[in-house]
């Protein structure tokens, strides 16, 4: 079975196919577990499950969720008991894709047109400018990620989480049992990681881009906003690939980028962020064994 998940504020968010849990280490020491039945919308519809869709449809489902979950841990972690409502969540979200349109879409765009301005011509090569701006905008990723690690004590703690998400997952995938000690010899890495989604989507839309022109700015950026689900939704379909065929030389040498810009996304987490990731785990895959084993009593057949 497969499972996935992603750290929040002094916790971790897992997810299987039919549920999904959270561990959040509260003020007192002690752990906060929570974890609820969860039907992703992919499962609704067949045209939903077609492949580059449901990449699409799954990244902005991952994006509502871990917004939630994010909220309600940052409130456990503080000892308060405010939830965050729909509307709260969807302005926060709002909020947060602006501010990624701002520096991974407008800003490359329009840096590509004031390099080419310094030089005194205009790159009107689409393959050329799409290059630049590619570089721009992966420029732009890795600078962000080394400034909010070097300005936040709580990012580091939030990227060890990370980590222990990593490492619970790959003690799974192992069959070992679920105790901190058999994490001590895994790396922090892992092929499914969003770090290498967001690397992909980045290199990607170098070449999707380059197909749209080189037209006025707010052409270029309209565009871009457009292509953009498409372009989630292929890296979504290639990180899955890549996670089935891992073992091929070919692929280990395509994902190793994604899997080394995750060393600056991920620390070295301890015992007890190891321990609140695999109680997260736990929960859910004692759920989903219930779930399987009890009767639905409207139908009487398993539930699955």
């Amino acid at each position: 079975m497969r499972v996935g998940g992603q750290a929040i504020m002094e916790g971790v968010l897992m997810r299987s196919p039919n549920f999904w849990g959270m561990a959040v280490r509260t003020p007192t020491g002690g752990m906060d577990l929570r974890a609820q039945r969860f039907r992703s919308i992919t499962r609704k519809n067949r045209l939903f499950r077609l492949p580059i869709v449901r990449g699409a449809l799954s990244l902005g489902e991952t994006l509502w969720l871990g917004m939630k979950a994010l909220a309600l841990s940052t409130n456990i972690a503080l000892g308060e008991e405010e939830d965050l409502s729909k509307k709260e969540i969807a302005i926060t979200l709002v909020f947060g894709l602006g501010l990624a349109f701002l520096l991974f879409l407008a800003a490359p765009v329009l840096g590509t047109k004031g390099i080419g301005a310094l030089f005194g011509n205009s790159i009107e090569n689409p393959i050329l400018f799409n290059l630049v701006e590619g570089v721009l905008r992966i420029g732009i990723f890795v600078v962000y990620l080394l400034g909010i690690t070097l300005l936040s004590k709580d990012i580091k703690r939030f990227f060890g989480y990370h980590g222990a998400e990593h490492k619970a997952i790959k003690v799974y995938e192992r069959g070992e049992e679920l105790i901190p000690k058999n994490s001590h010899k895994l790396d922090t890495s892992h092929v499914r990681c969003g770090t290498s989604f967001v690397l992909y989507v980045l290199v990607l839309s170098i070449l999707a881009f380059s197909l749209l022109g080189v037209e006025g700015w707010l052409y270029m950026l309209l565009s871009r906003v457009i292509v953009i689900p498409l372009v989630a939704g292929i890296a979504f379909e290639f990180i899955m690939w890549s996670a089935r065929n891992q073992d091929n030389a070919v692929v280990r040498a395509l994902i190793w980028p994604g899997l080394q810009m995750q060393k600056l996304t991920t620390r070295e987490p301890s015992d007890e962020m190891v321990e609140v990731a695999m109680a997260s785990l736990k929960k859910v895959l004692s759920m989903e064994e219930e779930a399987h084993l009890k009767p639905d009593e409207a139908t009487n057949k398993l539930v699955i």
